[in-house]
C-alpha cells in the first residue's frame, strides 16, 4: 500500500467551453507540482467523452483507464488496489500517477455521482494532491463529483467572447452556487488566442476569483500532440519544460486559506439536491 503525508489536496480544472486546452492545462499542472514539491501527485481524466490523453502521450489504448473501473464501481467490488492498478506512472523520475479517461462514448451515462465521488475519495487516500480534469458541461455525473468534491477550483477560459461570456454564464454562472463554489478556493485562468478582440484583461472580471498568469499554446505544443510526444515536449523541448512552471508555481504558492466568498443564501451541498436540479425535466 502506497503512503502519502496528510489531508489530500483537491483541484478541479473546469473549462467554460470544450477542446480549449483545459486537459493539456490540467495535466501539466500536475507535472509541475510533482517537480516542485516531490509530493505523491494523481491525475484523474473524468472526461466521460472526449478523453484524448492516449493519444497525446503516445499510449497504447489496451493500457488501463476508467472504463474498466466501472463495473467495479457499480457493483460496489471497486477497492483501492483496482485503482492503483489502473494508474500509469508518469516518468520515473516523478510521483506522478495518471487515470486514463473513459474511452467509450456510450457509457458515458452509466457513471453516476455516487460512483464517481467513491473513486475521487479513494485516490485521495493514496495521494496528497489529486488533479481532476473534467468536461466543461454540467450535465455529467463526473464535472458534478468533482466539483463538489474539490478544494481548489480552476476555471479555464479564452480570450473568446462566447467562452468568457456566454458559456459562463451559461454553466458556471447558473450552477456554481449549487456547487457552492463561492466557499472553495477559486481561480480563473485565461487562455491567450491569437486572433479576437480581446485580451485576457478584458476575461478576468467576468469571474469571481483569483487571476492566475495567462496561458498561450505554442504551436509546437500542437505539433507534439499530433505525434503522440506530450511527455517528452514537456521534459526535453526548450518550450515545452518551462511551460506553466511559473504558472504552477503561482497556483500552489496561493493561501490554502484563501476563499472567495460572495453575499448570498447558504444553499446545502445536497448532490442529490444538485442532480436533481441539473436532470429534472420539464
Amino acid at each position: 500500500m502506497m503512503n502519502k503525508e496528510g489531508k489530500s489536496q483537491v483541484i478541479t480544472f473546469v473549462g467554460t467551453t470544450p477542446n480549449i486546452g483545459t486537459t493539456l492545462i490540467t495535466l501539466t499542472s500536475a507535472v509541475r507540482l510533482a517537480e516542485r514539491l516531490k509530493k505523491k501527485v494523481a491525475y484523474l481524466c473524468l472526461n466521460l467523452k472526449s478523453s484524448k490523453l492516449h493519444t497525446y502521450m503516445g499510449i497504447d489504448e489496451d493500457r488501463a483507464s476508467l472504463d474498466e473501473l466501472l463495473p467495479h464501481l457499480r457493483n460496489g467490488s471497486f477497492h483501492q488496489g483496482m485503482l492503483m492498478h489502473a494508474m500509469h506512472r508518469y516518468d520515473s523520475e516523478q510521483e506522478l500517477y495518471l487515470l486514463f479517461g473513459n474511452r467509450y462514448r456510450e457509457t458515458a451515462e452509466y457513471y453516476g455521482v455516487e460512483e464517481l465521488t467513491v473513486l475521487i475519495r479513494s485516490a485521495c487516500k493514496l495521494y496528497d494532491y489529486v488533479f481532476l480534469d473534467v468536461n466543461a458541461y454540467w450535465d455529467n455525473a463526473a464535472t458534478i463529483s468533482a466539483l463538489v468534491e474539490a478544494d481548489t477550483v480552476v476555471v479555464t477560459t479564452t480570450t473568446a467572447l462566447s467562452h468568457f461570456q456566454d458559456d459562463y454564464m451559461g454553466w458556471i454562472g447558473v450552477m456554481g452556487e449549487h456547487i457552492q463554489l463561492q466557499d472553495k478556493r477559486l481561480y480563473c485562468s485565461v487562455i491567450k488566442q491569437q486572433r479576437g478582440l480581446y485580451q485576457p484583461r478584458h476575461s478576468f472580471p467576468a469571474f469571481n476569483g483569483q487571476e492566475l498568469p495567462p496561458i498561450a499554446l505554442p504551436s509546437t505544443l500542437y505539433e507534439a500532440l499530433d505525434r503522440g510526444e506530450l511527455t517528452m515536449w514537456l521534459k526535453q523541448h526548450r518550450e515545452g519544460r518551462r511551460w506553466l512552471s511559473a504558472y504552477t508555481a503561482q497556483l500552489v504558492s496561493l493561501s490554502p486559506e484563501t476563499s472567495f466568498r460572495k453575499k448570498g443564501r447558504n444553499l446545502p451541498r445536497s448532490i442529490s439536491a444538485v442532480v436533481t436540479l441539473l436532470f429534472k425535466h420539464d
